[in-house]
């Protein structure tokens, strides 16, 4: 399945003005922050009138608040479901080491693809509670179901030992966070090997451990 930036999810229900204007909204959030940032900055980078901004949002605030749109509703909410569950199921007779290395390529290659229209999110969020409230009512505990249904099944099969379930999954995605963030921000010391191979270590010490 083909990745796909939230630009491509919003085309035929934006206009070509909104969708610059929020392409240049998230590029100016994620390098100055919300508060750091000017709407005539916006405005430029998008190449529209700052006029033009406040005929499709209100404030910048409400700018803000609809980056969550292709974030939710067009990008996490149908295409991470639909794909985590389609690898989920293609992978009912394969290895748990294979499916989840499929499943952490394909989370990771989709993460990287939008890093900063969810890097805007993340770090806005800490500040505008409500940023929050769509992933977490919505998304969160579907991914996680997901998760645990896949863990549970491995568990009652002998593939897994009989840990928490919900501990299992967080340790999964706790990984897989990490290492995005980290090699992200410091590329020097966490990106050892491409991503694949990375991939494939980690999972490694998820299933078998680090000790000989």
């Amino acid at each position: 399945m083909d990745e796909k930036n939230f630009n491509e999810y919003n085309q035929e229900e934006m206009t070509e003005k909104q969708i610059r204007i929020l392409e240049a909204a998230i590029k100016v959030f994620s390098e100055k922050g919300f508060e750091g940032s000017r709407t005539s900055e916006i405005a430029k980078e998008a190449e529209v009138a700052e006029g033009t901004i406040f005929k499709y949002f209100r404030t910048k605030k409400d700018l803000l608040l609809s980056l969550l749109f292709p974030l939710s509703i067009k990008f996490l909410k149908p295409f991470v479901m639909k794909s985590a569950e389609e690898i989920i199921e293609r992978g009912k007779d394969k290895p748990p080491d294979e499916v989840l290395r499929e499943l952490l390529m394909d989370r990771l290659k989709l993460i990287k693809k939008n890093i900063p229209l969810i890097k805007t999110v993340a770090i806005e969020s800490f500040y505008h509670d409500e940023l929050l409230e769509p992933i977490k009512d919505k998304i969160a505990p579907q991914v996680i179901n997901i998760l645990d249904n896949y863990v549970d099944a491995h568990k009652d099969n002998g593939d897994f030992k009989d840990y928490d379930t919900r501990l299992i999954s967080r340790s999964l995605m706790s990984m897989l966070m990490g290492y995005i963030v980290l090699s992200s921000i410091l590329p020097e010391y966490f990106s050892l090997y491409d991503d694949e191979e990375e991939i494939k270590k980690i999972v490694d010490i998820l299933l078998n451990g680090i000790k000989r």
